[in-house]
Formats: C-alpha cells, sequence, structure tokens
C-alpha cells in the first residue's frame, strides 16, 4: 500500500529517528528534509523534557528549521511551533513518588527525574546514562537523597538498571505493588518509567492535533518502545521500527524491515511514500 503524504509525521527520537545520541542518516535523514519542504509537519514525540534543547534538535542535527511540534515526557509536555508554548500535564504527585520509592530504593538502582527540564535533574547517582546527558545535552544534574525526590510533584519517575540482574526482581516487584495513582512503562532497555495515568504519547498526540486541526487519519507515528504505543496506535498509520519491542511490533500497523542501525525508517517511508531516492 502507498500512502498520500500526511499532515504530520510524528517520530520518537532514540531507537526510531536515530540510535541513542546520534543523528539522522541516509534516507532518514533525507526524507525528514523532502517531506520538510514538501510542507508535510514534522513533530518529535520522546521520553526527555521539552526545552530549547529538544526543540533545536533538527538544528542540531544540522537542518535549518525547527520541528512543529514536539511531545515530551512522554506526553507531561507539548510545545508546537504556532503558539511557541509549552503546557504541562498529569505532573506526578509527589505522595506517589515516595510510594514507588519505599519499595524500590531498596533495589539500589539508580533514580532519575527531569525536575526542571535537562536545567536541573536529580539522580541517585552517576551511571553511563547520566554522564552521557550531562555530556550531550550539558545537564546540571544534582545528586540526591530519597528525600529530595519526595519534595515536589514531577512528570515521571526513572529508574535505570542492568536487566540481566533486575528484570525478574522488578517485575515481580511491580506485580505485587499495583496501584491506580501511577502506571508505569519500559521506554529503552533497561529504563522503568512511573508516571500518572491519564496521559501518554497518544492522549497528547490527540491534544496537539485537535488544537492544530490535524486529523488524526493523516498522522504516520513512528516508534519503537513500549511507551509508543498509545501514539501508534492513535495515530491513522502507526510504524514500528525492527528494533522495536515485541508489544510495539504487535500495535503497529507496519514493522520496518531493517532496524535504526540500517537506516530503518528512512527505507519504509522511501518505499511507502513512493519516494524515488
Amino acid at each position: 500500500m502507498i500512502m498520500k503524504r500526511p499532515e504530520l509525521l510524528m517520530c520518537d527520537i532514540d531507537g526510531t529517528l536515530v540510535e541513542k545520541g546520534g543523528v539522522p542518516e541516509g534516507k532518514t535523514r533525507k526524507i525528514l528534509q523532502i517531506l520538510h519542504d514538501e510542507g508535510v509537519m514534522l513533530g518529535l514525540a520522546s521520553g526527555r523534557p521539552v526545552d530549547q534543547r529538544t526543540i533545536g534538535r533538527f538544528r542540531n542535527w544540522g537542518y535549518d528549521f525547527d520541528p512543529d511540534i514536539v511531545i515530551g515526557v512522554n506526553g507531561c509536555e507539548i510545545w508546537d511551533k504556532i503558539s511557541k508554548q509549552k503546557r504541562k500535564f498529569n505532573y506526578l504527585p509527589k505522595e506517589m513518588t515516595r510510594k514507588i520509592l519505599d519499595y524500590m530504593w531498596d533495589l539500589d538502582i539508580n533514580v532519575c527525574v527531569f525536575e526542571d527540564g535537562y536545567n536541573k535533574v536529580l539522580a541517585r547517582r552517576k551511571d553511563w546514562m547520566i554522564e552521557e546527558s550531562m555530556n550531550r545535552n550539558k545537564s546540571n544534574v544534582i545528586f540526591a537523597d530519597k528525600e529530595r525526590f519526595c519534595e515536589n510533584d514531577i512528570p515521571k519517575l526513572e529508574f535505570h538498571y542492568n536487566e540481566e540482574e533486575y528484570e525478574d526482581i522488578i517485575n515481580e516487584l511491580l506485580s505485587h505493588h499495583k496501584d491506580e495513582g501511577y502506571v508505569w512503562i519500559k521506554s529503552f532497555y533497561g529504563t522503568l518509567e512511573f508516571m500518572k495515568p491519564g496521559i501518554d504519547k497518544g492522549i497528547a498526540l490527540e491534544m496537539i492535533c485537535k488544537e492544530l486541526s490535524i486529523p488524526l487519519k493523516e498522522v504516520i507515528a513512528c516508534g519503537d518502545m513500549d511507551n509508543d504505543i498509545a501514539m501508534l496506535k492513535k495515530a491513522g498509520v502507526g510504524i514500528c521500527l525492527a528494533n522495536g519491542s515485541k508489544l510495539t511490533k504487535e500495535a503497529a500497523d507496519f514493522v520496518t524491515e531493517n532496524d535504526v542501525y540500517h537506516d530503518g525508517l528512512g527505507e519504509f517511508l522511501f518505499e511507502y511514500l513512493d519516494i524515488e531516492s
């Protein structure tokens, strides 16, 4: 099936458009420029906070334009180029943060909170993800104890861990600590995120499309991990990368033949949109 041009192409960043910390290459790089030149709106939907680092992502990649829409922190933050305003939704209450930390803290795994975007990041310790963020995003990281994490309502509570060592332990803990006050999702391998119910990338996509009068059926959404599922389901067409999680592949309309390391999204979109390379 060949699709006409969408009104909006909405993409996750890490694992979809680029390797974590990378830049778009090959046909993936070309397709973004082609669609922009043809008047298709381009959006980023990420677990990252919305600030100038995210809004300026395309320019950092060497393009001469900004995204039209940015959905951040898995839907808790939205920015668009028309209003140039960032809106915040559904922060996790500090009481829920304490409740989660009461049973997760003893695992001795890293904890991370974007208290004010990358300008104020709380972390339990420096791990490779925190170090990369400090180097790549110039994050201002404050190393904090348990009590400090519980001082304010937050967009999400993020844990980093070694999958081989902790995956089964964490899954067992989660099965015994279900609560209507929070939901959890795996946004990257070895990354677990807790958020307040009622917001996700799909809900945020629907909200911004309504504001900008974009029919959801005219949206192509692309992702790779569980936090992208709601967005892929909400869009007219949902595409999962070959490197994506099992659940995300099952939720998508299409799965690319190649993974993000081998230009998977660009290869797929060139063929799907019938663009000559």
